[in-house]
Parts: C-alpha cells; sequence; structure tokens
C-alpha cells in the first residue's frame, strides 16, 4: 500500500496546477475563485511538502524552478486521474464540457483539418478551448505523456510504443515545379526529376522531414539522389518558394492543386512509385478512456471522412489501429 506523507491536501494539487499556468499567485487566486491570501498559504504547504521553493521571483516575473517545472506534468496526469475516478459515469456531453485541446499537428494536417476542427468545437463544445502546435518528433512521447500536448496529427513513422497509434488517412505526392523551371509545361521524367534542384522541408526541430526522408529512401533503392538546393521549416513555404525560382519540389497533391493556379505551378505526379504518405493520430493512455478526449478523436475521425466523401483529396486509411497498450479502441 501507498503511503502518503501525513496532512497532504489533494487539492494543493489544483493549487499548483494553476500557479503553474498563471504564473502569478493573484491570478491563480482569481482562477479558482480564492483570495490571494489563501493562495499565497497553498503555496507555502505546498513548499513545506516538496522542500523546494518552487517559485522565485526575478524583478516583477514570477518564477518557476526545475523543480516546479519537473512537477508540472506530473501534477496535470494526477489531475486527470483524479477527475477521471471521481467523475460520474454517463454520457459524454460536449456542450456542456469545459476544458482545453492542445494538438501538435503538422502544417499540412492544420491546414487540411484544424479549421474544421476549430469549427466543430466552436458548434459543439464551445467550452473547449483549441491550442496547436507544431509536434516535435524528438519529445511528441514526453509531451504526450506528461499533457504538453493531448493528440498528434501528422506522417509518423515510428510510434512509441507507449503511445496509442491510429491511421487517418493517406495522400499521394505530387511534383512541382514554377515558370524558371526549364521544363515547366512539359513532361518531366524520372531523371529530369533527380537532375533538378530541390526544395526540402525539415521542420523547426529536425533538419528533414519523415515524408522527405521517404523519397530518399524511395530513391535510394533505385540508385538515385537529389540536389537539395533550399530547406525550409515550413511546407507551407515550399510552394513560394518553387514559384520563385528554378527548383522542384515534392508536395501532398491536395496541397500542390490548392496553390497551382494562385502561384503559376506545375502539378505533376512522382516520376518514380512510392506509397502514399499516411498521416496518423497518436495520444497516450492519460487520455484514452477520458470523455472529451475520445469525442476528439472520434470528431478528428468523422471530419477526415468528410474531407475524404467532399473532395477525394485525401484517402481515408482502412481503421488500423493500434493501441499499443490495453484498452478500448477510443
Amino acid at each position: 500500500m501507498i503511503q502518503l506523507k501525513k496532512n497532504i491536501d489533494l487539492n494543493l494539487l489544483v493549487c499548483l496546477d494553476a500557479l503553474l499556468t498563471e504564473g502569478s499567485v493573484t491570478r491563480a487566486a482569481e482562477r479558482l475563485d480564492m483570495s490571494q491570501p489563501g493562495m499565497s498559504h497553498a503555496l507555502s504547504r505546498l513548499r513545506v511538502l516538496t522542500g523546494d521553493a518552487l517559485f522565485v521571483r526575478s524583478g516583477n516575473e514570477f518564477i518557476p524552478t526545475e523543480r516546479a517545472q519537473a512537477l508540472a506534468g506530473k501534477v496535470r496526469i494526477g489531475l486527470a486521474a483524479l477527475e477521471e475516478i471521481f467523475s460520474e459515469e454517463g454520457p459524454f456531453d460536449p456542450g456542456a464540457t469545459a476544458g482545453r485541446l492542445t494538438v501538435a499537428a503538422v502544417d499540412s494536417v492544420g491546414v487540411l483539418l484544424v479549421p474544421r476542427l476549430a469549427q466543430a468545437l466552436a458548434r459543439e463544445a464551445p467550452m473547449v478551448s483549441l491550442q496547436v502546435r507544431l509536434p516535435d518528433a524528438v519529445k511528441l512521447r514526453e509531451w504526450l505523456t506528461e499533457g504538453e500536448c493531448d493528440i498528434a496529427l501528422g506522417f509518423f513513422i515510428d510510434a512509441h510504443s507507449e503511445l496509442h497509434c491510429s491511421d487517418l488517412f493517406g495522400q499521394e505526392l505530387a511534383v512541382i515545379s514554377g515558370p524558371s523551371h526549364p521544363l515547366h509545361g512539359q513532361p518531366m521524367s524520372l531523371q529530369q526529376y533527380v537532375d533538378s534542384t530541390h526544395v526540402v522541408f525539415g521542420s523547426p526541430f529536425v533538419t528533414t522531414s519523415p515524408m522527405e526522408e521517404s523519397i530518399d529512401l524511395a530513391l535510394k533503392k533505385l540508385n538515385l539522389e537529389r540536389t537539395r538546393s533550399v530547406q525550409v521549416s515550413s511546407m507551407l513555404l515550399v510552394p513560394y518558394v518553387v514559384s520563385a525560382s528554378p527548383h522542384v519540389a515534392a508536395l501532398p497533391s491536395w496541397l500542390a492543386r490548392q496553390y497551382a493556379s494562385s502561384l503559376g505551378l506545375q502539378v505533376r505526379p512522382l516520376p518514380f512509385s512510392m506509397p502514399p504518405i499516411v498521416i496518423r493520430m497518436l495520444w497516450h493512455d492519460r487520455t484514452h478512456r477520458t470523455g472529451m478526449h475520445r469525442w476528439v478523436r472520434q470528431l478528428i475521425r468523422a471530419l477526415t471522412q468528410e474531407l475524404a466523401q467532399s473532395d477525394g483529396a485525401i484517402t481515408v486509411a482502412r481503421r488500423s489501429e493500434a493501441p499499443l497498450l490495453p484498452g478500448d479502441a477510443g
């Protein structure tokens, strides 16, 4: 049996979470409808229990210590677990639910899904706020585990064994070129594609993306290699660079067509065989059975189905859910 320290009040976790979120005793007190002296007293008790100052003053700033930052994710997980334990069983009502949803989505998926997700949330769950960020593949498991984000959307080749994974949709790739390319308006062979100079994208966190790595791997099997002339950290910048230069690039076909007319781009199919890029949804077991998060995951799948039926921009993946931990199919 786990032995807790004496005099531990679980409400202190709520206070600590508010302090970490707001970065101010006054704002944390307002958030929880407490008095400022009451929040200060809670902070004093937390300092005694943890043996750490937790927050220090630096000028006008109220800065969390390393210990407080390390506790942040554990506090969120603990509060989520307590909420699940003591919540009443019953049908989930999105319209009566307040909360925050943090989604880590790559640029192209963000363009495709996030506006529709925001619209659906505003309509069906207006008290749920949405935060969107770019995923860092190295820290993604940590983010999902500790509550920095709730869902990740993107082309993730290797999902960590601690994470649940569901394939959402596949997207074919196309080659784009602008008016400055020597073959603009003409067909392009495989050798001409390889001989061209290329714009590639990574992310703010890595030098090359899984999509670009997949292209390089397919070419390597043919004993071919591209010349990378420009690298950018956002896929949405790629078509603008291509339109103003003699370079080529690969993009999801639906995204290439979206930019083609406005930027004068020529869109061609890839001149070699390559499987579709499969976009996946990842989440951690801490949110696997939570009503709001299950509902949001189902909503994302429904939005994906609507997209596939409306314009054929994507191909819905056969439901390949691999919850690598035991649980339902949420």
